[in-house]
């Protein structure tokens, strides 16, 4: 029970930091740490189309 209870404050304190910016996510950083992002110094990601997807391609679905 107290780990539950000690997760959950930690996930909230994340939260909070993220939220209040006391801590910085750096989300092209990260990716390329894992493997996953291919784009150039020059170019900022756009986390919400790589989420969501491009609005311009037709669903799979008419």
């Amino acid at each position: 029970m107290l780990r539950l209870l000690l997760l959950g404050l930690l996930l909230v304190g994340l939260a909070t930091g993220v939220r209040q910016q006391w801590l910085q996510i750096h989300w092209d950083r990260l990716l390329n740490d894992l493997g996953a992002g291919a784009l150039g110094d020059d170019e900022p990601f756009d986390f919400n189309q790589w989420l969501i997807g491009d609005p311009e391609s037709p669903s799979g679905s008419d």
